[in-house]
Order: structure tokens, then C-alpha cells, then sequence
């Protein structure tokens, strides 16, 4: 057989299944979105917050850039112009490490670091820029005042969890950031590079590909708990913790597929009772959405101390695009090293980092709070509405609808499309057989009698979901 006859067939038993994959054409206006001419309100992006699409956004980031006269400086307008290029030019670690990294990562740390003394800026690029990174975000137009130092952020609750005298000292040291092309490069590279044969990964059944894709790409052994069963992940952890030199239990913070929350506390319990036990959490769906200054999940639950690796990303709540690692410095330094995706990859262009860094100077103002309390707002309005029709709400702004079958999720998806509203189905391989569905994202952009015409269409397919 031919390759090409191979592939055909490949296709052609997709097509049977009702899982072949298409490339949908979209465009966007004003909240809607356009598909095949015909406009409907989004419920599929992942643009919980509206930044993405929202115009003012971007002509408040190019006025605040360019408006030297009120700035008082040329810094902003040269340091934007010196960003306009069509590409980076090279990886990092050769010309595309401009000096709108550094920023970035400075700030994102800062960030996180708040109980930390506020660590000398570097003195590269500073004399050529004559300002610091915080002045991107003073003037915000219709959106607040941003700003982007480490008091910005109010401390997390304590969580009652002791740590042995070594994990304090651990812990104490400040974070670091890394920032990556995309949240899939980085959990691929980040487990590939970092365990090897003499470690163990201990991985949620329900974690995202990139994630499963990182875990099969290390030499490190691989074992998956039950999702969110604390006592499976208890019991290989008894199992196995003394076999290996380190042990990483990783999971998402909010489970992409079914909006669920991960049981961090308990992790976190069952880490503290192993020397050799590690934390990797993906904030992908909560960072800029949970936690009093939107850094996710870890933070509302008063966890960061106790989170070895923390990866969040920029293209979804924050409306950009990337990803960032939260680590100590020697972990930062030996990816940048051995790290393949990151050597080998071409650095994001300049401008699209420094828009990354404005909306970010933003993440603490009263504007996207506003918008991360509204959210939360519609998101119970919701969940309420499903126990009235008889269904189980998922814990954040991703609902899952589960019809099982996979012709099921397309009636279901048909009757969303007619009633003016866009909701992919989501079916095998990327949710596990017999678990096809309509995965519903909402946003700050919808208003609450979207929610109520989102649940008479649910209501009106009642008998699709299980």
C-alpha cells in the first residue's frame, strides 16, 4: 500500500466515525464571530475576557506606545518602533532575544514574587530605553491605571500547609520567568528536558495533549492516576516515591475538555510528604481569570509557595500570545541550554511581546477585575440554569455538554448553529471514545440574555446529553 492510499484510508475510517477534522474559516465582528458568511455568537474561543477581539485594546496599547507629547519621553515610541518588524529574526539564543524579553519576564516575576524585595533592574538596555517596564501600563485610557510592580499584588492566604525547614529554604527563593512561544511548546519541552530516566511522572488521565505529548517525549517513567482521584495518585506515590531520584505529579489547574478543577490542596498534601516529590501545574484556562490579581488557580487557593513549576499561557484570558514558565533560576537556566524547542525555535516577533507586557501591566486594574468578576457572574448564572434542567455544572467558565455519541454532538452542534449561536462539537481523539461533546467557553463578552437563550437551546436538546 502507498502512502497515499494509506493516508486516504486513515481519512476515509475518520469520515465513518464522524471524527474527521476540518479547517474552519472564521473571522470576527465586533463579538460575533463569522463563519461561512454567516455570523454567531462564540461560545468555542478562548477569549474569556474579550481582549483579544476588543479594538480598544490594541489602539489603547498603540496610543499609549506612540503618545511621546504625554509621556513626557520618546522612550515609548522608540521602543515600540524598534519592535514593528515582520519577525523576530533568529531563535533566542541567537538575534531574537530582544530586549522586550527581559521586560517581560521581569515583570512576570514581580508578579508573582510579592513578598520577595524588589531585585535591581539590569542594567542592559536601560540606558538605551531611559525608563522601566512599568511606565507601558500608567496611562490605560478606558481601561484604569495599571500597575506593574510586585506591591501590585496583594499576598495569597495562607494555607495551613507546614514544609520541612529544606522546602522553606526552597521555597524562599525567588521565581523566575520564562517566556515561550506557545503553551503547547512549552509543556512539550519543559517534562521532556527536565526528567529523565531516573525520575517518574505522575500524570492526570485527563491532562491536555501537550502535556501526554511531553510525558511519552521524556525518558522519565510514566504513570497515569485516575483523574482527580487523590487516592490513586496516594497510592503511586506509596508505590513508587522511593524508586526514583525525583517524582513530578503533573495537572492542569482547570481541565481544558471538562472545566473541573484540579484538587491542588490535596496535592500539595501528598507532596509535602515526600522529599523527592515535585509540583507542575498548568494554569493555561484559570491564569488571568482566578485569584484576586487574575494569576490563576494557585493563587485563590494560597498555593504558589508550594508550586515547583507553574506554566501559564498569554493566548487565551490575556487575549495575546505565549507562554510563560514560573521556576527557580538553575531550572530556567538549563532549559535555556538543553531545552530544544526553545533553542531551535524562531523568538515571537518583538511587538507581539510588548503587547503581552501591556495587557499584563493591566491584569491588576479595575477593568479586568470588573471583567473576571462578570464572568464569574454569567458562569453561576449558567450553572444554575443546568441544575434546573437536570444537568451537572463544571466549575468554571468551560461547560461541558457530554452527548457520548459522536452524531449526537453534531445534532447538537446543528441546533446551537440555527439558533445563531457557535458551538464546536469536540469528539475522539480528543476526548476519550464515547465522551464526544459540545464544550461551551463563555466570556466576558456575553450578556446575561445570551445566558438565557444559551440555556433554552440546551434545554430544547435536553434528551442529547447524558
Amino acid at each position: 500500500m502507498s502512502l497515499y492510499q494509506r493516508l486516504e484510508q486513515a481519512l476515509a475510517a475518520r469520515e465513518r466515525d464522524g471524527t474527521l477534522r476540518e479547517l474552519p474559516l472564521v473571522s470576527y465582528s465586533d463579538n460575533r464571530i463569522v463563519l461561512d458568511a454567516q455570523s454567531y455568537l462564540d461560545l468555542s474561543s478562548n477569549d474569556y475576557l474579550g481582549v483579544a477581539r476588543d479594538p480598544k485594546y490594541i489602539r489603547t496599547f498603540l496610543n499609549t506606545m506612540l503618545d511621546t507629547e504625554r509621556s513626557g519621553s520618546e522612550f515609548a515610541g522608540r521602543f515600540l518602533m524598534s519592535g514593528i518588524r515582520a519577525g523576530s529574526t533568529g531563535s533566542r539564543l541567537l538575534t531574537g532575544n530582544h530586549s522586550f524579553f527581559f521586560y517581560v519576564e521581569e515583570l512576570i516575576a514581580s508578579l508573582y514574587n510579592r513578598d520577595q524585595p524588589e531585585a535591581e533592574s539590569s542594567p542592559v538596555g536601560a540606558a538605551d530605553l531611559g525608563t522601566k517596564a512599568s511606565d507601558l501600563g500608567e496611562r490605560t485610557s478606558d481601561f484604569g491605571t495599571a500597575d506593574l510592580g510586585a506591591g501590585a499584588v496583594r499576598a495569597a492566604p495562607s494555607t495551613g500547609i507546614e514544609m520541612s525547614a529544606a522546602k522553606d529554604a526552597e521555597a524562599a527563593e525567588p521565581w523566575v520567568s520564562l517566556y515561550l512561544s506557545s503553551g503547547f511548546e512549552a509543556n512539550v519541552g519543559i517534562l521532556s528536558t527536565l526528567f529523565g530516566k531516573h525520575d517518574l511522572l505522575l500524570v492526570d488521565k485527563l491532562a491536555h495533549a501537550s502535556i501526554i505529548d511531553g510525558m511519552l517525549k521524556s525518558e522519565a517513567k510514566a504513570l497515569r492516576y485516575r483523574h482527580n482521584d487523590m487516592e490513586h495518585l496516594a497510592a503511586l506515590l506509596e508505590a513508587h516515591a522511593g524508586s526514583y531520584e525525583n517524582v513530578c505529579i503533573v495537572t492542569e489547574s482547570v481541565f481544558s475538555m471538562d472545566g473541573d478543577q484540579a484538587k491542588l490542596s490535596e496535592m500539595v498534601a501528598l507532596k509535602q510528604r515526600y522529599p523527592n516529590v515535585l509540583l507542575y501545574v498548568d494554569e493555561a484556562h484559570s491564569f488571568g481569570l482566578f485569584g484576586d490579581s487574575g494569576l490563576g488557580l494557585c493563587e485563590e487557593q494560597g498555593l504558589l509557595s508550594s508550586v515547583d513549576f507553574l506554566m501559564c499561557t498569554l493566548s487565551k484570558a490575556i487575549g495575546s500570545y505565549g507562554a510563560f514558565l514560573l521556576c527557580k533560576p538553575v531550572v530556567k537556566n538549563y532549559l535555556v541550554n538543553f531545552m530544544r524547542p526553545l533553542i531551535y525555535s524562531t523568538a515571537l516577533p518583538a511587538v507581539n511581546i510588548s503587547f503581552s507586557l501591556y495587557i499584563l501591566g493591566l491584569l491588576h486594574s479595575s477593568s479586568l477585575q470588573a471583567k473576571r468578576l462578570y464572568l464569574r457572574k454569567i458562569t453561576a448564572y449558567l450553572h444554575s440554569n443546568l441544575r434546573e434542567i437536570g444537568l451537572t455544572p463544571s466549575h468554571s467558565q468551560i461547560q461541558p455538554l457530554i452527548t457520548g455519541d459522536n452524531d449526537k454532538a453534531a445534532l447538537a452542534y446543528s441546533a446551537f448553529k440555527r439558533a445563531g449561536m457557535l458551538a464546536m462539537p469536540i469528539r475522539y481523539p480528543t476526548v476519550p471514545k464515547g465522551q464526544a461533546r459540545l464544550r461551551l467557553a463563555l466570556s466576558s463578552c456575553l450578556l446575561i440574555d445570551d445566558i438565557d437563550r444559551i440555556t433554552r437551546v440546551i434545554a430544547h436538546c435536553r434528551h442529547l446529553f447524558v
